[in-house]
């Protein structure tokens, strides 16, 4: 899976917070064609708009829905497509039957070129569902596909600039309303750039269902037009009512006499009235944590202690540590009304054999969420390079202070015991969990859900690991194919 950005998402039931990403799920899988909502078996139940409407819920009926992109190809390879496909929630879990299916455009290489955004867009009190598609890496056209109390509607393109590409929602200017943002694109670690990375835009909300913001502010994010953000994470870490955004820029600057001197590999941004604003402490801070060789990995955010003020989780590459976390880690910032850092202590999270401690990829795709019910926010995170990218999903049980520690933690993996179906049994089964974590049942317990693409005997197949008391409960893990959901794997 690409994660290329992450937003900040809220609370729901018994505490729960859900760490919303754009999650694109790049799997060797065919969609449909058509804009228009596939005809289905069912329709979600009917739901209710809310003054605050949960980011996972896309009808309000109380029950998380799962939205994803796959990427399909035929058997040679010769023809690629990619398909939105959103399936909803209800009381026995997902429900296959009510899936919806939106194409990337007809023509090879077509794709969706931005993460896939949940926020309420028009201030309707329905969550909606933002991204952005095209060919080649640029994009053609931003659209949105608005909620409602029967579900999601028609992708409707959005009348915003040419090659605007939404890479996070938040409310920066602190009015209740979402806003887009746009980091801008070219420059040094951008394939297809053949000029310097140019502007960003923040867009101000509420936009309106024909996608025009009330205002519109240009950024220079762009380093000099050195290199345009790679991934963007927003949250509230200041509790200041106006969100902040992480950075990632992606580059080789050592093989580049041309890089400039200031070159930083993470942005924070302050969100204002008239723009954003540049943090040096706190980036500083974030850089710190991070651990850059090879690169930073995208962080995430969440209310991770559960103290009212949203965290950044980061993934941390780290060569020097305590003996329980050398390797790869998760490190927590903590949010606080000070600013990011600045209140308690950094928590560092290691993996807890040789193994684990070997590899740069524990703590990968974090997600905060109250697993187990207790009121008290949990994580989850991927090991994707574990037995041979057999990858493991690992839940971090929390308490009154968050998950501090391994002590407690499930790991669950294709070979553990009383998972349904059947796994490729030569490994590379990629079994690592898609963020955000979802109630998709509305028990009150964060459910995750996995895609192993050579399920099945290489059919694929969706494995929704539910959340109970005492963690994931395996045998209650629900499986739907891709056939199911109306997406053959290959293109014929």
């Amino acid at each position: 899976m690409t994660v290329t950005g992450t937003r900040e998402t809220g609370v729901r039931g018994r505490g729960a917070a859900i760490t919303a990403t754009a999650a694109v799920l790049l799997l060797a899988v065919t969609g449909c064609t058509s804009d228009e909502p596939a005809d289905a078996t069912a329709r979600p139940a009917a739901g209710k708009r809310s003054a605050h409407p949960g980011p996972g819920d896309f009808n309000g009926d109380g029950y998380d829905d799962y939205a994803g992109v796959i990427a399909s190809r035929s058997k040679d390879g010769a023809k690629t497509a990619a398909t939105l496909v959103v399936v909803y929630g209800s009381r026995t879990g997902l429900d296959p039957r009510t899936a919806r299916r939106t194409s990337a455009g007809t023509g090879n290489g077509a794709s969706f070129t931005s993460p896939l955004l949940r926020t309420d867009l028009d201030g309707d009190g329905f969550t909606d569902l933002v991204a952005a598609r095209g060919t080649g890496g640029r994009t053609r056209e931003t659209f949105a596909l608005f909620g409602g109390a029967r579900g999601l509607g028609a992708a409707r393109r959005l009348d915003v600039p040419d090659g605007f590409r939404p890479l996070a929602a938040a409310d920066f200017d602190g009015d209740g309303s979402a806003d887009l943002l746009d980091g801008g694109s070219g420059g040094s670690g951008d394939p297809a750039a053949s000029a310097p990375a140019g502007d960003g835009l923040l867009l101000y909300g509420p936009l309106t269902r024909a996608g025009k913001p009330k205002r519109q502010t240009a950024l220079d994010l762009g380093q000099s037009g050195y290199a345009a953000p790679a991934s963007a994470t927003t949250g509230d870490f200041d509790s200041d009512g106006r969100a902040e955004v992480v950075f990632t820029y992606s580059f080789d600057a050592e093989e580049d006499e041309s890089a400039p001197d200031d070159l930083h590999a993470m942005g924070y941004y302050e969100g204002g009235d008239e723009g954003l604003v540049r943090d040096t402490r706190a980036e500083a801070a974030v850089a710190d944590a991070t651990g850059v060789e090879g690169g930073p990995r995208t962080p995430a955010a969440g209310d991770a202690d559960g103290d009212g003020v949203t965290d950044l989780l980061v993934p941390t590459r780290l060569d020097t540590a305590p003996a329980d976390s050398a390797g790869g880690a998760l490190t927590v910032l903590y949010g606080a009304r000070s600013g990011l850092g600045t209140g308690r202590e950094r928590t560092v999270i290691g993996g807890t054999d040789a193994a684990d401690r070997r590899r740069y990829d524990f703590g990968t795709a974090p997600a905060v969420g109250d697993v187990t019910g207790d009121g008290h926010p949990d994580i989850v995170v991927n090991t994707p390079d574990f037995r041979r990218h057999d990858g493991k999903v690992t839940l971090l049980p929390g308490g009154p202070d968050g998950a501090q520690s391994t002590d407690g933690e499930q790991s669950v993996d294709a070979a553990t015991d009383g998972l349904p179906g059947t796994p490729n049994p030569y490994y590379w089964n990629a079994f690592d969990h898609q963020p955000p974590l979802l109630d998709v049942d509305g028990d009150g317990h964060a459910d995750a859900v996995v895609f192993g693409p050579l399920y099945e005997k290489r059919k694929g197949a969706f494995l929704v690991l539910r959340g109970a008391d005492s963690g994931f409960a395996v045998k209650r893990t629900q499986l739907f194919t891709p056939d199911d959901v109306g997406v053959p794997l290959r293109l014929s």
